[in-house]
């Protein structure tokens, strides 16, 4: 979470989100979706969780479940000139301790054909208190070795993807995910695939379109389809991706999105870069922006992390866009246990000399 999201700085700033057509309906479905009595909601869905995963999963009898848990939080200190109204120099500085995500994840195989994943999650979506609600819920079933179908809540072809080769998630959602362009994952049906030991890979999902926090309000549905070619496809890597989604079966008065997405990346021992371009439009609206990172590994020591946004999400509309840069140094105590401290700055056409910017200090843990 940065200044941008944060709960509390929401109410310091009064954002102007007439332009964000999708930020909207994304805050008001979300209000509707968030689950009450924390402690009750979490009790009952370990329980479930349990009893589901607790028959054998083979047929010798002995259960095959993956059980794992990833969380990440930050301390962070606001130093934006202006905090709040009313302040002056020597006034404490807006800064907090918060959970951003935590995840618990249960896998089962329960043939060579069928297998099962559950995975719920933990964060605010009412900028109040922490809600509880399911993230995957899916039936995958393999066609053959690298093809799979997906049955439930699972994750879309595009976002999935740039956080995997991205590999910070616990620093910053992906770009098209931050910008609420595309949701992380959707009720549908789903299907990867990999062929040539990874020379080409694909996802498609036919799905709801509001994503998995939201209700289906108005009924249409979305498409969406990734291709990528790797030519490298070993221990160095050169993904370049093409990505749509297509909403269909609107209303007449209504007009469904189509995004775009095209990405490069390249990732080796000591280095991993990652760049995208991305269109969303609506009937005469549009909106563009980019998103370019670079990781720079000392194995076994430390990372230095770049990153650069910028997203307009009217290209017809002044002074509406805005630009967030994140950089800092990371460490990786081992799989799942990172930390890192940084500084990040959004910056807005509207209120150039006003940008939100903080230091923060960010971990994730996990087993």
């Amino acid at each position: 979470m940065n200044w941008y999201e944060s709960s509390w700085f929401r109410h310091i700033r009064n954002i102007d989100v007439q332009h964000f057509p999708r930020d909207k309906k994304f805050i008001k479905e979300n209000l509707m979706s968030t689950m009450t009595g924390f402690t009750r909601s979490a009790l009952t869905a370990a329980v479930v969780a349990s009893t589901a995963f607790s028959t054998p999963a083979l047929a010798d009898g002995e259960p095959n479940v993956k059980v794992g848990g990833l969380m990440f939080a930050h301390w962070g200190y606001d130093m934006t000139p202006t905090p709040y109204e009313g302040y002056v120099d020597g006034d404490p500085r807006p800064n907090e301790f918060e959970l951003d995500r935590a995840y618990l994840d249960f896998r089962s195989k329960l043939d060579e054909t069928f297998s099962v994943r559950v995975t719920t999650d933990v964060g605010r979506q009412d900028g109040q208190k922490l809600g509880f609600f399911v993230k995957y819920a899916y039936l995958q079933v393999a066609l053959a070795e690298d093809v799979k179908l997906r049955f439930g809540s699972a994750g879309t072809p595009m976002v999935g993807f740039s956080d995997k080769f991205w590999g910070q998630r616990w620093l910053a959602k992906s770009f098209t995910d931050q910008e609420k362009i595309l949701s992380s994952a959707d009720l549908g049906v789903h299907a990867v695939g990999k062929h040539a030991d990874g020379l080409v890979s694909w996802g498609a999902s036919l799905i709801n379109g509001e994503g998995y926090g939201s209700i289906d309000t108005d009924f249409d549905k979305a498409i969406q389809a990734r291709v990528t070619i790797d030519p490298l496809h070993g221990e160095m890597k050169l993904p370049i991706s093409v990505f749509v989604s297509k909403d269909f079966y609107t209303h007449d008065d209504v007009d469904g999105h189509t995004v775009l997405v095209g990405s490069v990346g390249f990732d080796q021992e000591y280095a991993s870069v990652w760049g995208e371009y991305v269109t969303d439009t609506a009937g005469d609206l549009k909106g563009s922006g980019m998103s370019a990172n670079v990781v720079g590994k000392v194995p076994d020591l430390f990372n230095v992390v770049v990153r650069y946004d910028q997203w307009d999400p009217n290209e017809d509309v002044e002074d509406d866009a805005h630009t967030m840069m994140r950089a800092g140094v990371t460490k990786d105590f081992m799989k799942k246990i990172s930390a890192g401290f940084m500084y990040e700055e959004t910056k807005y056409e509207a209120d150039p000399d006003q940008p939100n910017k903080g230091f923060f200090v960010r971990m994730q843990a996990g087993f």
